[in-house]
């Protein structure tokens, strides 16, 4: 696998993201997770994650307010919004908001890993 990155995870289904943070840190990325918009926005403050992964459904805002605050402090952060909703509104709002790339949740650990990597290269 490429380099190591620090990723941070915003989903507020808890065992989704504890499967996700056990499998990349196994590839070797450190992972920090967050529930909810709020605890991301502080991970973000104080980690300046390399990654940012998040759902657009969240239960204090949307994932949107995320992705502004990441652009707001890195144009070149890379930014993955998972969905089990996948509209083309939704996809057109996170892309206008500064997301790179959009995935329709389930998301398999090997294609989170492919487009991490993918993301990274960039």
């Amino acid at each position: 696998m490429a380099a190591q990155a620090k990723i941070l995870i915003v989903d507020d289904e808890r065992d989704l993201v504890d499967a996700y943070v056990r499998l990349l840190e196994r590839a070797g990325h450190r992972c920090l997770a967050a529930f909810d918009a709020n605890e991301a926005i502080q991970l973000i403050d104080a980690e300046s994650p390399d990654v940012v992964i998040t759902d657009l459904s969240l239960p204090d805002t949307s994932g949107i307010e995320i992705i502004r605050h990441v652009r707001a402090k890195s144009a070149s952060t890379p930014i993955i919004v998972m969905s089990g909703h996948n509209t083309p509104e939704l996809n057109n709002a996170a892309h206008a908001a500064g997301a790179n790339i959009s995935l329709l949740k389930p998301v398999s650990i090997a294609e989170l890993q492919r487009v991490i990597v993918e993301a990274l290269a960039r």
